[in-house]
């Protein structure tokens, strides 16, 4: 019965992920469409800002990376903490 449990709990997790990740694609798009012309001239094309703690320390990321297990365990233990990322606009 544990056994059961404990893969109920993952898939959860994954698609509290999934979910998570799909947000960030969604205010990606939304943002991308707002600023056309206007993307700040620091973040090169296929990159993302991504502003990250409480003091909102800023980092370009290549938006492949945000698909990357790591990055997803990153979003996941954001979540679980006080401690926020935020995309930049």
């Amino acid at each position: 019965m544990s056994q059961r449990t404990g893969k109920c709990r993952k898939i959860r997790h994954i698609v509290r992920i999934r979910q998570m990740l799909k947000q960030w694609r969604k205010k990606a798009r939304i943002t991308a469409n707002d600023n056309i012309g206007h993307a700040p001239s620091d973040v090169p094309a296929g990159h993302v800002a991504v502003c990250v703690g409480t003091g909102l320390k800023r980092y370009i990321v290549r938006a492949t990376c945000l698909n990357h297990p790591i990055f997803k365990s990153l979003l996941v233990q954001t979540e679980k903490s006080t401690v926020s990322i935020t995309l930049d606009r």
